[in-house]
């Protein structure tokens, strides 16, 4: 995630097709052309949040590790504590 690559490239470009709104009805000849594409659409979007939230929970576990590597105490909501 800390990459120019990631940062500058990957992520906005999956960003704007996670926030790129549905087919518009116009384009289609039938229903069963726009609802086909409505639904690829959907999955796609679906398909793109789990990955940006798989990264990013990877991103916090890889920074989670590197702390409890370096001795730091990060859990801040121990029981009986």
């Amino acid at each position: 995630m800390q990459t120019r690559g990631w940062q500058e490239v990957i992520k906005p470009w999956l960003e704007v097709k996670l926030n790129q709104s549905f087919p518009d009805p116009s384009q289609f000849i039938s229903d069963k052309e726009f609802t086909y594409a409505a639904k690829v659409t959907s999955v796609f979007k679906k398909v793109i949040a789990e990955i940006l939230m798989f990264i990013e929970q990877q991103d916090m576990a890889a920074k989670h590790l590197r702390a409890k590597q370096k001795g730091e105490d990060i859990n801040k909501f121990k029981i009986g504590e």
